[in-house]
């Protein structure tokens, strides 16, 4: 039986740290079994990261207990991932017209 997770993805405003910028934080970000994808990215924040866990209370305990704990973690800001319509190039069978009706 195939598990169905929970994916959000989170927003890390950090410090970067002498002699290494945002590496050593990203290195470490990227060690939890959580975390699918950490990228450095351009704008209000540093970090973008993709999290998957078991359900919303997962990912939001590990957001508060692993990742804004981390040193150099200035705040978060997290995006559930509620319906997909296209990943990995592939868009999603949308199952019928999903339009609403116009009275």
């Amino acid at each position: 039986m195939k598990k169905d997770y929970v994916h959000a993805v989170i927003e890390l405003k950090i410090t970067p740290q002498r002699d290494c910028g945002f590496g050593r934080i990203a290195e470490r970000v990227s060690r939890f079994e959580q975390v699918e994808a950490c990228f450095l990215m351009s704008g209000a924040y540093d970090l973008l990261v993709f999290v998957r866990g078991d359900s919303l209370q997962d990912v939001a305990q590990f957001v508060a207990q692993g990742l804004a704990t981390i040193d150099g973690v200035l705040s978060t800001s997290t995006h559930f991932m509620l319906k997909t319509y296209k990943a990995k190039g592939i868009a999603e069978s949308l199952g019928g017209d999903e339009r609403l009706e116009v009275s």
